[in-house]
């Protein structure tokens, strides 16, 4: 479990597989919003997710907590976004584990977004490696925490792990995961969670009748 960050108390769940199925799973559940309140209620939860995840270090969250805290305004924009992002991802990727192609439009909003996202991709050389990394600028440094979300859906949509999407089968869940069982039978986000609950259910039921 990733440690908890000075932005915020709540400790996110990174089961998902993949960066942005982590983060379509942060807001209130899509089959049952009052099982799951919103994790996302301001923009030091946006940065605490990012840290939390490994995609931001903490001396650049607190650079940019430090430029929201100058202009709430393009930090409501940034949070805006991001619920908006996380939407769009959940929408493309719930369609694909029904097996159903996205909608066009939702598939335009994250291009958008990759769009915007990808002029901030370069290349850095040292300690003898080259890595990707994430070039930051005032215009719209806010978003920063969004970047690596972008490039993980790009990333799972144009390889041959896309077909491993699942969405629990939880009357009451609908997180995103990917299926790495051995016979891709995988039914439950977390087997600890809505597995045992499923379980339970079960038996209690059969008990009864």
């Amino acid at each position: 479990m990733a440690a908890i960050t000075p932005f915020g108390d709540y400790q996110f769940e990174f089961s998902g597989g993949a960066l942005c199925l982590d983060f379509a799973n942060t807001g209130p559940d899509q089959k049952a919003p009052e099982t799951r309140e919103e994790h996302l209620k301001s923009y030091a939860d946006l940065l605490s997710w990012g840290v939390q995840s490994g995609e931001l270090t903490i001396p650049d969250a607190r650079k940019l907590q430090s430029a929201a805290n100058h202009s709430a305004a393009k930090a409501n924009a940034a949070l805006r976004k991001g619920r908006e992002l996380r939407q769009t991802v959940f929408d493309v990727f719930r369609a694909i584990a029904a097996q159903r192609a996205p909608t066009t439009g939702d598939l335009d909003v994250l291009n958008r977004y990759w769009k915007a996202a990808s002029i901030h991709r370069a290349v850095a050389h040292a300690g003898g490696d080259f890595r990707r990394v994430w070039v930051m600028d005032e215009s719209d440094e806010l978003e920063r925490p969004l970047w690596p979300v972008v490039a993980s859906a790009e990333e799972l949509l144009t390889s041959g792990e896309v077909g491993l999407v699942r969405e629990c089968g939880a009357d009451t869940c609908s997180w995103l995961f990917l299926d790495h069982s051995r016979n891709k039978s995988r039914r439950w986000c977390d087997m600890k969670t809505c597995g045992n609950r499923a379980k339970a259910k079960r038996y209690y039921e059969k008990a009864k009748s």
